[in-house]
C-alpha cells in the first residue's frame, strides 16, 4: 500500500464493527525510556527501552440505540473487564499491505454525553492495554 488517505478504517470491539460511528482512530505504542548512563560516559546519555504500553483512542459519534456505541461501551466502562480491540487501515482483510493492530483492552474512562449546543454528539474513548501481549501487529 502506497501513501493513502485514511477513509475506510476498520475498528472492531469484541468482534463488533464500530467503524461506521468513528471519525478518527489513533493506535499508539509507547515504551519507557530507561537511563543506563554510567560514570565516565561521554557527553551523551545511554538510554534503553523499558516497559511498554499501548492505547487505542477512538473518536466516535454517540448513539444510544440498542447494540450501538453506548450499549457497547457503557458496560465495559463499568465492569472493568477486558475486551478485544482490532484496528486495520482499511476494511479489507488483514494482509501484508493492510496490517491489523490488536490488543486486549480495558476502559478507565467513558463520557457518554459530551458536546455543545448544535454540535454532533461525539466522545473520545481511550482504550488502554490490559494484556501482557500488548499491542500486536498481524497480517492474517
Amino acid at each position: 500500500m502506497a501513501k493513502f488517505v485514511l477513509k475506510d478504517a476498520a475498528v472492531l470491539i469484541n468482534g463488533t464493527a464500530v467503524s461506521d460511528h468513528c471519525s478518527s482512530v489513533t493506535v499508539e505504542s509507547t515504551f519507557d525510556e530507561v537511563d543506563f548512563t554510567a560514570f565516565g560516559a561521554s557527553n551523551y546519555r545511554e538510554l534503553g527501552q523499558g516497559m511498554g504500553d499501548a492505547t487505542i483512542t477512538l473518536s466516535v459519534f454517540q448513539d444510544f440505540a440498542a447494540s450501538s456505541i453506548d450499549a457497547i461501551f457503557w458496560p465495559l466502562s463499568q465492569t472493568g473487564g477486558t475486551f478485544s480491540v482490532e484496528v486495520r487501515p482499511t476494511s479489507a482483510a488483514a494482509s501484508g499491505t493492510n496490517p491489523k493492530y490488536s490488543m486486549t483492552g480495558r476502559l478507565f474512562q467513558f463520557n457518554p454525553v459530551a458536546g455543545a449546543v448544535g454540535d454532533a454528539a461525539t466522545t473520545d474513548i481511550p482504550i488502554r492495554n490490559a494484556g501482557t501481549a500488548g499491542l500486536t501487529r498481524g497480517t492474517t
